[in-house]
């Protein structure tokens, strides 16, 4: 295809998918997976090799070997016969053997689409950039060379940093120009760089505006710098009005990175999923069992054995910890555990219906209805117990003094209930505020269990995670996996609403599970917030596509974010659903 067709098919991409992504790399695989994701066209750059070998980008600029030969021999064998988008070649022109003429030609005949100007000159400064200059290496060679292969018929596209490098390339009626904001800042590799997004937005409109004043058909893109993630482009781009953006390193190096770093602490984590119950005695684990509480963390080792010592008892308990933590799960394993006879199990929410408690506790006033705490061997679950009300904790104090008494001198105890109590605030709040009592604190204070919120405790995740996902089988569906990763990606999220949150993520995945398999992409989704995933509802892939296109007024570019799926993809299945305009 000629520079004019590939020229005016940018154009046309531009118009109907939105951004153009050039993929600047360095590897036949990442240019594949460039092509899969929907890159627009590729960029083979010394610089690309150089970080799949290890080295930072910075390399590039290093007089390590012959750049247009090792660029030209990589690219050969792994990327122009291999993929079908265009691919341009980066260019050294610096280099004073270089017949311009006949390295285009040769470029030209050997199938490359186009060419641009890099490694380049731009990114020197200072005395060394004019000693360049004056020694005629300077950034006029690489317009010349960029000039000679446009004459040739070769799609060009020029790096430039500052106003005089672009009017430079304007002249030479360059096709693309690539505005460059310096080495990108990401990775572990990556440049720190002083530049602010919104300084970037900026300065890439006022430049933009101003090639588009003297060349409207001039595409502008934009690379390096502080762009590092997609969110991060698209405010750049939308801001500055950019036809497009070339990535480098964060398409392959910090990806990758993220990539190996991600699986190989799957891999790692994986032994969490082996319960290390050797540490705990007989009689441990037979709590563990009898109690239903789910983890292997010693924060749980402690709240068990706390639980084990109050079961031999009938001191009352409360139960504290953040919301969604488990506390009405440790409060209800207090009576499976507890060894007097296995009564009813009575919950009052003192939050909800606190006028209508009392009641139901103690009865009638002239007793001849008793209540609830009269019930032999029943065990009274009050959550919520900091909203009690005034009255009804004082008459809950003298219940419980009444109580010990009778215990403490040997008399015929009446039947009676085992109180428990929950509530999310902490003991210090609790003896600071004057709405709950400071004696039917200090009577609670003896069975205090304490249960930690689940970012103190990552490793009980994986245990709850299965023990979750086992409660979830039905006859139609027997069972549900996650594997390492996915454990991974749940370890990685600190659970501001404990195990709630936990368990509502999982619920929601399990609806679009693939048969039996969790899919990454939707914990991803859910535990980000981000996504029609995190409400999701059993519907098709038709109206989860639609549903996303409307949210975002059918924009594509916008819409293919928002779904996590690269523009190509969802395009195919837009046209699979009859949903294209």
């Amino acid at each position: 295809m000629r520079r004019t067709d590939w020229k005016s098919a940018f154009r046309l991409r531009n118009r109907r998918d939105g951004l153009l992504i050039g993929a600047a790399i360095g590897v036949g695989m990442t240019a594949q997976a460039a092509e899969r994701g929907g890159a627009d066209f590729l960029l083979a750059l010394n610089a690309g090799r150089l970080r799949v070998m290890g080295a930072a980008s910075l390399a590039a600029m290093l007089p390590i070997q012959d750049s247009n030969d090792f660029t030209d021999s990589f690219a050969r064998r792994e990327i122009l016969d291999r993929v079908g988008i265009p691919v341009l070649f980066g260019a050294f022109a610096l280099d004073h053997r270089l017949d311009p003429a006949a390295f285009v030609d040769r470029l030209a005949e050997t199938g490359y689409a186009g060419i641009a100007n890099f490694p380049t000159i731009i990114h020197y400064d200072g005395r060394f950039r004019q000693a360049l200059e004056d020694a005629g290496l300077g950034y006029a060679r690489e317009v010349a060379l960029l000039r000679q292969a446009k004459e040739r018929g070769l799609l060009t596209l020029g790096y430039a940093k500052s106003r005089a490098e672009v009017d430079m390339l304007l002249e030479a009626e360059i096709d693309i120009v690539c505005l460059n904001f310096g080495w990108n800042a990401g990775g572990s590799r990556g440049v720190l760089q002083g530049l602010e997004l919104d300084e970037v937005a900026d300065r890439a409109r006022r430049v933009f505006l101003h090639i588009r004043g003297q060349s409207p058909e001039t595409l502008c893109v934009v690379e390096g710098g502080p762009i590092v993630s997609p969110d991060q482009m698209y405010r750049v781009c939308h801001d500055a009005r950019a036809d497009g953006y070339l990535g480098g390193s964060t398409l392959d190096r910090v990806p990758l990175e993220l990539s190996v770093a991600e699986t190989t602490s799957a891999f790692k984590t994986v032994s969490l999923l082996r319960g290390s119950l050797d540490a705990q005695t007989r009689d441990e684990l037979r709590l563990s069992r009898m109690s239903g509480l789910v983890g292997q963390s010693e924060a749980m080792h402690k709240v068990i054995l706390r639980l084990g010592r109050l079961a031999a008892g009938d001191l009352p308990v409360l139960v504290i910890g953040e919301a969604g933590a488990g506390k009405t799960q440790v409060a209800r394993a207090v009576r499976a555990t507890s060894r007097r006879r296995y009564g009813p199990l009575i919950v009052y929410d003192a939050a909800s219906t606190p006028a209508a408690i009392e009641a139901e506790l103690f009865g009638a006033r002239d007793r001849l209805q008793p209540g609830t705490l009269e019930k032999a061997d029943a065990t009274i679950l009050i959550e919520n117990i900091d909203r009690l009300p005034a009255p009804t904790q004082l008459r809950l104090v003298d219940w419980l003094d009444e109580a010990m008494f009778e215990r403490r001198n040997g008399m015929a105890e009446s039947p009676r209930a085992r109180i428990v109590c929950t509530t999310t605030r902490d003991l210090t709040a609790l003896a600071g505020e004057g709405t709950f009592r400071e004696d039917l604190r200090v009577r609670l204070l003896p069975g205090l269990i304490e249960v930690p919120p689940l970012r103190e405790r990552p490793e009980d995740v994986p245990l709850l995670a299965r023990s979750i996902l086992e409660a979830l089988r039905t006859p139609e569906r027997p069972g549900f996996e996650l594997d390492a990763e996915g454990y991974r990606i749940l370890l990685s999220h600190d659970w501001p609403e404990n195990v709630r949150e936990l368990r509502s993520v999982l619920e929601s995945a399990t609806v679009t599970a693939d048969g039996s398999r969790i899919r990454l992409a939707d914990l991803h989704a859910l535990i980000a917030g981000e996504g029609p995933s995190r409400h999701i509802t059993p519907v098709g892939e038709r109206e989860w596509i639609l549903d996303a296109l409307r949210r975002n007024r059918f924009r594509r570019a916008e819409t293919a974010v928002f779904l996590g799926i690269s523009r190509k993809t969802l395009y195919n299945k837009m046209k699979y659903y009859d949903l294209l305009p």
